[in-house]
């Protein structure tokens, strides 16, 4: 799959979310209710984790060694309800995603553009996968059991309040709960800690992009790229329109303008101002939430011998 061919990182961590994979696939592949009230959401919505102490965004042995416990345990809890749930791998590209505050790495711009081209190949492997179309085509009373016994009768049971404000809920019950309480032993504290230490890669990104100095390189940048020819204010509205449906700009184009944002992050030092206040934030936000940090870190450790005796890769410690 392509890499970022850096060998820096990219501007802000994007790891997977192993924590809530198995409850974002239920909620995509299993729902199409309403969303939640305002001041909410529930935990399929949820992005892909923090890791506040600028942990690079790759995916790790043990991401995939969790990923697939929790896969299997949820299928074997789907077929004790009478259902087919077909494991899938963890999405391991995650260059689409890695350049939340500007785009500068030249190799990868040269090959990929803003990722339009990855982004629909992501969209094709989610509209065929085998859970989905078999989802579909169960009749309308077989679906509500379904959605009962992955995701639990109703989102009640955990509630989380957010560094940032607003809650996250979703049910005690069901194989997603169920799965998750068998690997990390204790689900209230698992779900709390990890739901709280993801949500603070917005906080993240906001304080940094609050900062004098990366507003500052931001003006740089702009008047870069007007002389370009490209009057976009903020890299996400260049990004925004590289991958606009509507108006597709075309591989060439696409790369053009690409490659003009790597040039511009690296005059304005854009790039270089977004990476050091992204690490320093990153720091601060660690030591702020040390105990949810700890508490995330210890479950997942907890785990490990737990899924590779699930999976049969060795004794459980």
């Amino acid at each position: 799959m392509p890499r970022n061919t850096r060998a820096r990182r990219p501007l802000v961590a994007t790891t997977l979310a192993v924590t809530g994979a198995a409850v974002a696939l239920v909620a995509t592949l299993l729902t199409g209710q309403g969303g939640p009230s305002a001041g909410e959401r529930t935990a399929g919505e949820r992005a892909s984790p923090a890791y506040p102490g600028g942990l690079p965004g790759r995916v790790t042995e043990d991401d995939r060694l969790l990923h697939d416990a929790e896969q299997h345990l949820l299928r074997d809890c789907m077929r004790r309800h009478g259902f087919t749930y077909r494991v899938f791998p963890l999405d391991e590209d995650q260059g689409v995603d890695a350049f939340v505050y500007v785009l500068d790495d030249t190799a990868w711009a040269r090959q990929h553009g803003y990722g339009s081209a990855l982004r629909r190949e992501r969209t094709a492997r989610a509209r065929s996968d085998p859970n989905r179309a078999y989802f579909a085509a169960l009749p309308a009373d077989r679906k509500a059991r379904a959605l009962v016994a992955a995701n639990g009768p109703s989102p009640d049971g955990l509630r989380v309040t957010l560094p940032g404000g607003g809650t996250v809920r979703r049910s005690d019950r069901g194989c997603v709960a169920e799965s998750q309480r068998r690997l990390y032993g204790d689900l209230g504290a698992w779900f709390g800690a990890s739901t709280r230490v993801e949500a603070l890669r917005q906080i993240r990104r906001s304080r940094v992009m609050a900062e004098g100095d990366y507003t500052a390189a931001l003006g740089d940048w702009r008047l870069c790229m007007r002389r370009a020819g490209h009057p976009f204010a903020t890299p996400a509205a260049a990004r925004a329109a590289a991958l606009s449906a509507a108006h597709p700009l075309g591989k060439a184009r696409e790369v053009g303008l690409a490659l003009a944002e790597v040039r511009c992050a690296g005059e304005s030092e854009l790039g270089r101002t977004a990476r050091r206040l992204d690490d320093h934030h990153g720091r601060l936000l660690a030591r702020e939430h040390r105990a949810d940090v700890e508490a995330r870190d210890r479950l997942r450790a907890a785990a490990l011998p737990r899924a590779r005796l699930l999976l049969g890769d060795g004794p459980q410690g």
